[in-house]
């Protein structure tokens, strides 16, 4: 009787719905599998950037001027001096000049598209690296939640994402490389039939 009830205990601590780091690593490890892509935000082409865009791009590098320069130093965009239409003044018109970047074809083996939603440019991946934490699972509704606090590596970093330029430009992308390894994160859970689950996987 004490060695069913021995594999009993050992079968429920072993469970996958049970709050360990091997579970909560396999609930990170699915989340990344299905929303790990690490992207730029959409970027609606063309893009015009004004003269006054390119006069304050050194006071803000990671502004739409110094972003989309960065992105033609690599070679994922490209430039052109356009002068949009204007209006007619003494017969002559006086449209406005700006610089329009399209994409480039570089660009296209990192577009990534999701069902509905605009393609983006993506430059790696994360994987877990490791579990460091997770809060007490609790109630609610008719489920019980907890939050996963974890640090992750990155894989099939493009070369272009480690570039000082773009690194500037895209501050959230310099963050991500510098910090590799060491930055955390934190992933909110919940506890399904088949173990535990992101919330908004599957959004």
């Amino acid at each position: 009787m004490l060695g069913a009830t021995l594999v009993a205990s050992l079968s429920a601590c072993s469970s996958k719905t049970s709050a360990n780091e091997k579970n909560f690593g396999l609930t990170v490890s699915q989340y990344f599998d299905k929303k790990g892509d690490l992207c730029l935000d959409p970027i609606k082409w063309p893009v015009d950037v004004y003269e006054t865009d390119i006069r304050q791009q050194k006071m803000y590098p990671d502004g739409v001027a110094g972003q989309m320069s960065a992105l033609e130093s690599v070679g994922l965009a490209r430039s052109e001096d356009v002068e949009l239409p204007g209006a007619v003044v003494n017969g002559k018109p006086s449209g406005v000049k700006v610089k329009r970047y399209t994409m480039a074809d570089a660009a296209k083996p990192y577009l990534h598209a999701n069902a509905g939603k605009q393609p983006r440019i993506c430059w790696g991946r994360k994987s877990l690296s490791k579990v460091l934490r997770w809060a007490d699972p609790a109630k609610v509704g008719d489920h019980e939640e907890s939050s996963v606090i974890y640090t992750y590596q990155l894989s099939n970093v493009a070369d272009w994402a480690r570039k000082p330029q773009v690194k500037e430009a895209f501050p959230e992308v310099g963050r991500n490389v510098d910090g590799e390894r060491s930055q955390k994160e934190k992933l909110y859970v919940k506890l399904t039939p088949n173990g535990w689950e992101a919330l908004g996987l599957n959004d």
